[in-house]
């Protein structure tokens, strides 16, 4: 079976995947949609994609499409996931799913009342490096997870256009960058129920519509903890990590695992060789695979109504100045 697909935005994320649906033999590239004419040229001549239009809505009415990719500012998530839902379309859509909870909710439960799957662009799950540290959390190697620490800090890395602009990302680093790490971390925790947060965040460095810093501490049923610091821009140097501490040892996630436990007398940092993957490729034969094969999304549309209620309980705290109760 080949997978025909259409692809809503073709700026660099939409190509990227445009590439890599051609890439994997498995599908075609039938229709993209973007409202930059002239980008929308240059993608249909550079792919050989005969149908290109200014106007998604008619990308998602084509009868012939299998799927939908959607790699488009966060404001418009909602409205093109549930048109293409509603026209019997599998979807993946890019991060954030949408702009707070309650539209991600609104797509997931599109999702199930028309029997298709939506699948969101969290591709750090698929490294090897978290599989392996997942591994060990899930048969008990790291002991009871008691913290996580969550690290997405640029010292000179702020997106132009509009990530800067509040009514179409909603946010800045936080919801643009960071939350591929609280999924992350979250995923291979385990997912436990995010229950309080709460959040500052800074604009003294961009001065943008959006914060260009945010911190935030999220607490969880089972008496987990994350801590999270997100910057586009800081007076340091860039620091990207993922850690989670156990009560018998404790795990880097990423940049690659590594792994500290007390062997005998001794503490012991395992640095396992891991041939890595590229997760932006797995995360597309991913989706395929659900859409040929009806296997278990990765994550599911539940995943991200609930990644996105930490992200508002953040948000909402650092408005309020209080912590935050997720419902």
């Amino acid at each position: 079976m080949t997978v025909r697909v259409g692809v809503i935005g073709v700026g660099g994320m939409g190509e990227l995947f445009v590439r890599c649906f051609l890439e994997s033999g498995r599908a075609d590239v039938v229709a993209i949609a973007d409202i930059n004419e002239t980008r929308l040229k240059e993608i249909s001549a550079k792919y050989g994609i005969k149908k290109a239009f200014t106007d998604w809505t008619k990308l998602v009415t084509l009868p012939e499409l299998d799927a939908v990719a959607i790699c488009t500012p966060p404001k418009f998530h909602k409205e093109q996931a549930i048109m293409a839902l509603e026209n019997g379309m599998h979807v993946i859509c890019e991060k954030p799913p949408a702009m707070n909870a309650k539209e991600a909710l609104e797509m997931a439960k599109a999702a199930k009342k028309h029997g298709r799957t939506l699948v969101y662009g969290y591709q750090c799950r698929f490294s090897m490096h978290s599989r392996y540290v997942k591994k060990l959390v899930d048969e008990g190697y790291l002991g009871n997870i008691y913290r996580m620490r969550v690290h997405y800090l640029r010292r000179s890395g702020a997106p132009h256009g509009w990530f800067r602009i509040k009514e179409y990302a909603r946010g800045g680093p936080l919801i643009d960058c960071a939350i591929h790490f609280i999924d992350l971390a979250w995923w291979v925790a385990g997912k436990p129920r995010p229950i309080t947060a709460f959040g500052i965040t800074y604009d003294l460095l961009g001065k943008y519509e959006v914060e260009d810093t945010a911190i935030g501490i999220v607490t969880f049923s089972n008496k987990c903890s994350m801590i999270i610091e997100a910057s586009w821009l800081q007076n340091w140097y860039n620091e990207h990590r993922v850690i989670l501490y156990g009560t018998e040892g404790g795990a880097q996630v990423f940049p690659h695992a590594e792994i500290h436990k007390k062997i005998g007398e001794h503490f012991t940092t395992i640095k396992p060789e891991i041939k890595d993957i590229n997760t932006q490729k797995a995360k597309i034969i991913h989706f395929l695979d659900v859409v040929e094969r009806g296997i278990e999304p990765i994550p599911s549309a539940e995943d991200g109504v609930v990644v996105m209620k930490m992200i508002d309980a953040i948000y909402e705290s650092a408005i309020e100045n209080t912590s935050v109760s997720i419902s």
